[in-house]
Order: structure tokens, then C-alpha cells, then sequence
């Protein structure tokens, strides 16, 4: 190699240099503000914004614990044991969730977990509808029996558009069957999948974000198997329970996912165009989830009265009834 093929090498390694550590500096500002800062970190750089958050989310979430405790009263006085137990653990997926939420923004580095947690709260509570919905009219068999070979329709939402062209269903035991583990393959299928994803998170972040589009179409195509079956469902049992308020109550139970999982994904992408926070430890990543999680608990709030309103039926035990009895105990 003579000198002037060696001048040139150094002038093309001098100019790569600089560009090579300002790619370096570009990553490094993307991993500040999307790195999740440590207990310490957090709460040794702690902000007006946050302490303010973290002060308004506890008075949500307390708010919420006393709408679930009233309405749990009212239940427990109202509900013969068979009702008692599933409406519940219905009503308690609500304040769990809040829970989650504020535990988000108590410990931001638990945010995928905590997101896991309010993502289960609907695969566990479809099972646990589904099985109030027929203890309404006592079990599945008394339910063919009560709707004397009715048939039902399938074109329900979320596939009503698809679903045009299938035919009345006449229900039997081997299709409620078929119903049952419509629902129940979602904790089993959405739990095997969120504990992967979780355990990817946190061990290796860069292979999490590689495989996570993969599972999205397993995730999704198991929730609508899920509500399908359960807004068929609910559509069998109104007919012979009008009065119990059924639809009202799924909504509750489907506002868990377009709360919780689909809003909290388009905010997690539109909030990205809005410059919040500084650098690491208290930057943007954060600041997004605080005000994500701030509107969850709100709207939690609001979800947990709709609830209440929703679970103010069927009454079984009149409180006369009740007062009959403690006076005869006593006596």
C-alpha cells in the first residue's frame, strides 16, 4: 500500500469516527428515555408532577376500595350463596385493577407486570361471568330445559359482520359445551402467553421486543373466541332473565379490555409525539405511564359505579327478610 491509499484510509476511518459516536450518543438518548429507573432512582429524583400523581392516585384508588365495599355489602345482603360468590368476584376485578395501576406509578419498572395483571383480570373474569350467567337459571341443563329448544342467533358482536351467514343454533349440551371452552381456553391460552412475554421483559428486553408482534395475533384471536361466546351467551340467558340487567354487566366486563389493553396502547403511541419529563431517571417513559395510569383509575371509578348500578339486580333477599330472621334468632 503506498501513501496515498494510506491518507485516504485515515480520512475515511477520521470521518466514520465521529458519526460511529453519534449514532453511540443517539442510542444512549433513546435508552434514557425509555429505560424504567430503579426504587432508588425514582424516588431520590421525585418531581412536583409525581408526588402530585402519586397523592391523586391513592385518593382514586381508596375512593374505589369504598364503591367495591358497599357494593359487596349490598350483595352479601341481597344474594343467596350460588349468586353471592361469582357477582363477587366480579365487582373485585375493579378494584384490583386500580390497584395495579397505582402500583405502576408507586414502582414504574413493575409496569409490564402490573399491565399482565389488569390484562388477566378479563381472561379470569369471563369464566366467572359465563358461570353467574347460568346460575341464574340455576345450570345449563334447567336453561335447555327452561328455553324449550329455542334457537339463537350467532351473529353477535365482535363478529357480527362474519357471522351473518350461520344458522340459528338450537342449544344443546354438546354445544354449551363447546361454549364453555370458548371462554375458558382464555386463562389458559392468554396466561401461558403473558408469562412468556413477562418472563422475556425482564431477562431479555431486546428478544421481547423482536417476538412480541408474534404473540399479538394468538392474544387477540383467543379474546374474540372469548367474547363471542359470551355475548351469545348473555343473549340466551336475557330472554329468560330480562330483568337482570345482563348486557349492562358484560359491558362492565368488556370495558376491562377497551380500558385497560386497548387504550392504554393507542396512548402509549400518541402520548410519544408529546415532549414530557427530561433525562434519566424521571424522563418521558415515566411521565407517560403516570398519566395513563392517573386516567385508568379515574375511569375505574367511574366503571366501579356503572357496577354497582349493574349488580343492583337480581334481588333474592328482601332486607324485611333479613331483619325476620335476626329478630327470631334472638327471641
Amino acid at each position: 500500500m503506498n501513501a496515498s491509499d494510506e491518507w485516504v484510509a485515515m480520512e475515511e476511518q477520521t470521518e466514520e469516527a465521529p458519526q460511529a459516536e453519534l449514532q453511540i450518543e443517539k442510542n444512549s438518548s433513546a435508552l434514557s428515555l425509555r429505560t424504567h429507573p430503579t426504587v432508588e432512582e425514582y424516588y431520590g429524583n421525585m418531581t412536583a408532577f409525581l408526588s402530585l400523581a402519586i397523592f391523586i392516585a391513592s385518593l382514586l384508588t381508596i375512593l374505589n376500595i369504598c364503591i367495591y365495599s358497599t357494593t359487596v355489602s349490598r350483595l352479601r345482603r341481597h344474594l343467596n350463596k350460588p349468586l353471592r360468590t361469582p357477582s363477587i368476584l366480579m365487582v373485585s376485578l375493579y378494584p384490583i385493577i386500580s390497584v395495579a395501576a397505582l402500583v405502576t406509578i408507586l414502582v414504574p419498572y413493575s409496569w409490564f407486570m402490573c399491565h399482565t395483571v389488569m390484562h388477566v383480570m378479563f381472561m379470569v373474569g369471563g369464566p366467572i361471568f359465563r358461570t353467574l350467567l347460568f346460575r341464574y337459571v340455576d345450570s345449563e341443563q334447567n336453561y335447555v330445559k327452561e328455553s324449550g329448544g329455542e334457537a339463537v342467533q350467532l351473529s353477535t358482536p365482535p363478529c357480527c359482520c362474519w357471522c351473518l351467514c350461520l344458522p340459528l343454533v338450537v342449544p344443546t349440551k354438546a354445544k354449551l359445551c363447546i361454549s364453555r371452552y370458548m371462554v375458558w381456553q382464555m386463562p389458559f391460552w392468554q396466561g401461558s402467553i403473558m408469562l412468556v412475554m413477562n418472563i422475556l421483559y425482564y431477562r431479555d428486553i431486546q428478544l421481547y421486543h423482536q417476538v412480541m408482534y408474534f404473540f399479538i395475533p394468538f392474544i387477540v384471536s383467543s379474546i374474540v373466541l372469548g367474547a363471542w361466546s359470551l355475548q351469545i351467551t348473555v343473549r340466551m340467558i336475557t330472554k329468560l332473565r330480562g330483568d337482570y340487567q345482563l348486557r349492562k354487566k358484560m359491558f362492565c366486563l368488556q370495558l376491562v379490555v377497551m380500558l385497560c389493553k386497548l387504550q392504554y396502547l393507542v396512548l402509549y403511541d400518541q402520548l410519544d409525539g408529546i415532549k414530557m419529563g427530561g433525562e434519566y431517571p424521571i424522563n418521558h417513559t415515566v411521565y407517560k405511564q403516570t398519566i395513563i395510569n392517573i386516567l385508568i383509575l379515574v375511569e375505574m371509578v367511574l366503571v366501579s359505579m356503572m357496577v354497582q348500578s349493574a349488580y343492583r339486580t337480581p334481588i333474592q333477599v328482601q332486607i324485611d327478610e333479613v331483619n325476620k330472621d335476626k329478630e327470631i334468632t334472638r327471641i
